[in-house]
């Protein structure tokens, strides 16, 4: 009885064992162009094929499936659509077509959608169901739209169908793990993830906009290029269009400052300074103009004080030259906005950049003058001079010094440039033999570039001469 029982138990498996050998059948998709599996929701829940083709108005194509038993079993088989207009209905897949008396049964021409079929072996009456969902992906880029002017440049992509429904619709399925079926558009939401634009001149940066329109501002291009997009979809379809060579209407001015000290030119770079009369060398590095200009507007307080507002101008065509040299004695102490105007002939457009330049105030500074000196051929302190000019003077237009013995006779005088004036060697006038050891007063009589005045206060007083060794 034991091994009666048993041997029932094991051909019952054995049963068991060889239907499902044979007993699976599945949807298929030889033609499609991308595969993969849905996302339902519900714990633990079995998820089907999504299978997508790639469509287009060059190369048209729709859907389509192959269900079979995967022993190849005669069968009958009834295929049916997921009811998009009522998907919480009982009846949400509704019948299509049914094959009878056939191993495999294939579907073609199908639209975007769900699509369920129900396999019945003959020999046996099994019956098993799959479902599957068929998306179309026939999005393309139609045009590039294009503003093209002096402030930005403006890129937009246009597609069919537009980008909110391919985001939000086109490639939506349905969760059949729950009862009310919500719609699932993952596949759409992620299909702008990968996008890139390029510039086919390398002077212009985009790579770093991923969005389907491209602003290019603060400045706009100023140079040719054409302009491409590029769509890699979750599918891996790569989508591309190119703009046409888009000229580059706004000019972007650019220059630099030289000052010049002692003969030899300097960069000033952002905050160019100097002594008055600066001299100054402008240079354009100015892209895509036509003309160019400068402009050296007065220092604000100059012309709250009756001055001119612009106090030196010039311009030329960006092909006779590219420097200009203002008038140094315009530069007086002060702060000068220098603009440089930039002009593209025919879009019209122009680009200003301006920088500052500072004029240093004039100044002698008083504890610069000695109160001692000894000419006495020591090579230490031979002269009686300002300490430091190069530092402690600054801007002076006119320079006069007087020094006078303790009787009131004057014993030398100077006029001329404090800064490469050598100082008094202790002879009178300059030759008449050696001024003797006392106390001698010096007048300093000087105007700046900005007409201040120095004598007197400060810039008059005593000092010794010392001879001893």
């Amino acid at each position: 009885m034991k091994n009666q029982k048993l041997s029932c138990i094991l051909l019952t498996l054995a049963i068991l064992l060889g239907l499902s050998s044979y007993s699976s059948a599945q949807i298929s998709s030889p033609g499609k162009d991308w595969g993969g599996l849905t996302q339902y929701t519900a714990v633990g829940a079995v998820q089907d094929s999504v299978f997508v083709f790639f469509s287009s108005t060059t190369s048209p194509k729709k859907g389509t499936l192959k269900a079979q038993f995967s022993d190849g079993s005669l069968s009958n088989f009834i295929w049916y659509k997921f009811d998009e207009d009522h998907p919480t209905s009982v009846n949400h897949f509704l019948p299509i077509d049914t094959v009878t008396g056939v191993t495999v049964s294939n579907l073609t021409n199908l639209d975007r959608g769900g699509y369920k079929v129900s396999i019945t072996r003959i020999s046996d009456n099994a019956i098993l169901e799959d479902s599957c969902w068929v998306l179309i992906d026939d999005v393309a880029i139609t045009n590039i739209e294009v503003d093209n002017n002096c402030n930005f440049l403006y890129l937009n992509t246009r597609l069919q169908p537009n980008r909110y429904d391919i985001v939000n619709d086109y490639f939506t399925y349905w969760d059949l793990s729950k009862a009310t079926h919500p719609e699932i558009s993952t596949l759409g939401g992620n299909y702008f993830k990968k996008l890139t634009w390029n510039a086919s001149n390398s002077m212009i940066s985009v790579s770093s906009i991923t969005t389907l329109t491209l602003l290019l501002e603060d400045p706009a291009p100023s140079y040719d290029s054409k302009y491409n997009i590029q769509v890699i979809n979750p599918f891996g379809r790569k989508l591309t269009y190119e703009t046409a060579l888009l000229p580059a209407k706004a000019p972007m001015a650019d220059f630099k400052i030289y000052t010049n000290s002692n003969g030899t030119w300097s960069d000033g770079g952002d905050a160019p300074s100097g002594e008055a009369p600066l001299t100054l060398k402008f240079e354009s590095k100015t892209i895509n103009a036509d003309s160019i200009y400068w402009q050296i507007k007065n220092d604000e307080t100059l012309f709250l004080h009756g001055g001119d507002s612009i106090v030196w101008r010039d311009s030329a065509l960006f092909t006779d030259r590219i420097e200009s040299y203002p008038t140094p004695e315009k530069m007086i102490p002060g702060t000068y906005p220098v603009s440089h105007i930039a002009v593209k002939v025919n879009s019209g457009c122009r680009d200003t950049m301006i920088i500052n330049v500072v004029v240093d105030t004039s100044g002698i500074k008083p504890d610069a003058i000695p109160n001692v000196f000894s000419p006495n051929g020591d090579g230490a302190n031979e002269h009686f001079k300002i300490k430091q000019p190069e530092t402690n003077v600054s801007s002076i237009k006119s320079f006069h010094v007087y020094i006078f013995g303790r009787a009131g006779q004057r014993v030398y005088d100077y006029s001329g440039d404090p800064k490469t004036w050598e100082g008094w060697n202790g002879k009178i006038e300059g030759n008449k033999g050696d001024a003797p050891e006392g106390v001698y007063f010096y007048i300093i009589e000087a105007v700046g570039w900005d007409n201040k005045k120095f004598k007197g206060g400060k810039y008059k007083g005593f000092f010794y001469l010392y001879r001893g060794k």
